[in-house]
């Protein structure tokens, strides 16, 4: 490919993604706001398997965020009754985060939630550009994979 070709290309792809990222934050804000939740709340859910016991430490690690912004969110979710803490057994200084029935249910709500905004924005493609957007989402994906590990 020629340079030009590809700077027109890398500088469409770069609008793209941006404007793709500023449509899944509001995507995200509204499925947030309509069960009562922030973003970082709705985030640290959206993460969190059923049975999945984790630390504050590990949280904060899949999630990219400060220990001290996670116990914020974390108190958050617990005046919701959506999370509890567990003692981390022999070592005080851990606390294990478990969601709730009423966490789980949240969570199983936002995650149908989430499906049904995506089955909304498939119905907007043209019926023929489903596959072809998936499989170039795929490979966009695998891509980024990629870069980020150079």
């Amino acid at each position: 490919m020629m340079t030009a070709d590809k700077n027109q290309l890398a500088e469409q792809m770069a609008d793209l993604t941006y404007e793709l990222l500023e449509n899944c934050q509001i995507k995200i804000e509204r499925t947030a706001e309509k069960l009562n939740l922030t973003v970082a709340e709705f985030k640290l859910l959206r993460t969190v398997n059923t049975d999945e016991v984790l630390s504050a430490g590990e949280l904060a690690k899949r999630l990219g965020l400060s220990s001290s912004r996670i116990t914020r969110i974390i108190e958050g979710l617990m005046k919701k009754g959506l999370v509890k803490k567990e003692s981390g057994g022999s070592d005080r200084r851990v606390v294990h985060i478990r969601l709730t029935p009423a966490g789980t249910q949240t969570r199983d709500q936002l995650k149908l939630m989430y499906i049904t905004v995506h089955q909304d924005i498939i119905d907007l493609l043209p019926s023929d550009a489903g596959e072809s957007v998936m499989l170039a989402m795929q490979k966009l994906r695998e891509a980024t994979h990629e870069w980020i590990k150079q």
